[in-house]
């Protein structure tokens, strides 16, 4: 379903409206990098014009006449490029790692809110590339991408305009061949990003099998299943270098391609330009201007076409990010609950009733939410306050389901369980939570000594 997705999604004004919560705190270092970005488009744009100069009023001539002052401006331009670079660079770095920043919290406080049962039908792989992959994409997107995009778009309108005010005929030249170069990005463009799309979803596949390889160790060696265990890694990775090669072979025909277009335009505008030169109709710094742009207008071109293919990808990432946002989990207080108890995150422990421990299950059915079965059917159970009960019974006879219940990591799907003698939906879950103890059968050990985890 997710490859499906992907593979057949449409941009989308309104999955990307949904970054604007992470990207709207810092958007002024968004209008920070754009302003500069402009300062460095006209630095760009204009360098070719102060070689220009520099041939035309002291190469030709073969006079030094006027040339210090030429020198401390074409310094100040240089110093006004960098500068401006810098702190470009500075306000999108900024943007990437506090959107990243943010949207990992995001997820991660929200990964704790959910219930059980999301837990029970989403492999650990699966979240651990929302949280890091798909979130690392989406903060480099929209912290350079977008601006890249500007950029590469006003140096390409820049470029042309001022190559045709100097000379239309040699403008027309590189002009001609921008939509044979368009359709050749297109082309390889459109393939390399499905490719891409694929060695992504096999990373994701890679990641989970690691994790269960690392979380499973005990199992797989309890069984003897390390040689089939090496076995299914092999076929991901196998499927990992099949694509990733495939994707090479694109691009190792993509780039030659560009660079015979870019070499042909150059020799074209050396020939025709050398022509105007020998018969006066142009200067020789115009035809150097000219050969500049020429050289340098492809990988702009290039650029685009490969930030809009990302833009596009990038709509994947975040759709997978804000599904994990938008999980609602099955067991919530209610609006009045919290107001009175607070919540996980704030807690209002003044309001929270001492608790007895009277546990009753009155006419309780459960059935899991990915199931199709019943676990429980009209079950009744009284235990009294200070009363020690075991809960004997065979494999999926509902043990485990039975204190899940009590404990509500899930709720019944009909009847009530009473919690000294008031249904437990009436007080928050951390009221309950802190008020229980709960020892695993499988007990996690977090990173840290073993105090710090009996302390947990």
């Amino acid at each position: 379903m997710e490859k499906k997705e992907k593979e057949n999604q449409n941009f989308s004004l309104t999955v990307w409206k949904k970054m604007l919560p992470f990207f709207r705190p810092y958007y002024r270092y968004f209008v920070t990098t754009v302003s500069l970005n402009v300062l460095l488009v006209l630095m760009d744009v204009g360098i070719p014009l102060f070689q220009s100069y520099a041939i035309d009023q002291f190469i030709v001539p073969n006079t030094l006449e006027g040339i210090g002052v030429f020198a401390v401006i074409y310094g100040l331009a240089i110093l006004m490029q960098t500068v401006s670079l810098f702190f470009s660079v500075r306000a999108a770095i900024h943007i990437e790692m506090n959107v990243g920043k943010d949207l990992k919290r995001a997820q991660f406080v929200h990964l704790q809110k959910l219930s059980f049962s999301y837990y029970n039908t989403t492999p650990v792989g699966y979240i651990h590339a929302r949280v890091m992959s798909d979130t690392l994409k989406i903060a480099t997107v929209l912290a350079w991408g977008l601006v890249d995009m500007f950029w590469a778009f006003a140096y390409v309108a820049g470029v042309f305009g001022i190559m045709f005010v100097l000379n239309w005929r040699l403008a027309l030249i590189v002009l001609l061949v921008v939509p044979f170069l368009a359709l050749i990005t297109a082309f390889f463009q459109k393939r390399m990003l499905v490719w891409n799309r694929k060695i992504r979803e096999t990373n994701s596949e890679i990641t989970g099998a690691f994790n269960e390889g690392i979380t499973g160790v005990q199992t797989s060696k309890t069984l003897g299943m390390e040689r089939l265990n090496d076995k299914a890694f092999q076929e991901i990775t196998g499927r990992m270098k099949g694509s990733s090669m495939t994707l090479a072979k694109l691009t190792a025909v993509y780039m030659p391609l560009i660079l015979f277009f870019s070499s042909m335009v150059t020799a074209f505008v050396l020939a025709r330009g050398g022509y105007f030169v020998q018969n006066q109709l142009i200067a020789l710094g115009t035809l150097s201007v000219f050969l500049s742009y020429a050289v340098g207008i492809f990988e702009p071109i290039q650029q685009l076409a490969r930030l809009l293919a990302d833009l596009i990808s990038c709509q994947a990432n975040i759709e997978r990010v804000t599904d994990l946002l938008e999980q609602e989990p099955n067991v919530v207080d209610r609006a009045d609950v919290i107001q009175k108890y607070g919540d996980a995150f704030s807690p209002k422990q003044e309001n929270w009733e001492r608790i007895k421990g009277d546990i009753v299950f009155e006419d309780v059915s459960f059935m899991y939410p990915d199931g199709k079965e019943y676990v429980l059917e009209h079950f009744n159970l009284h235990v009294p306050a200070g009363m020690n009960v075991a809960i004997v019974g065979e494999t999926g006879a509902g043990k485990s389901t039975l204190v899940n219940l009590m404990g509500r990591f899930f709720e019944p799907t009909s009847g009530r369980i009473l919690i000294d003698g008031a249904d437990y939906r009436e007080r928050s879950q951390l009221w309950l939570h802190s008020q229980i103890g709960y020892v695993l059968q499988n007990p996690h050990l977090f990173s840290g000594t073993v105090r710090e985890n009996i302390r947990y």
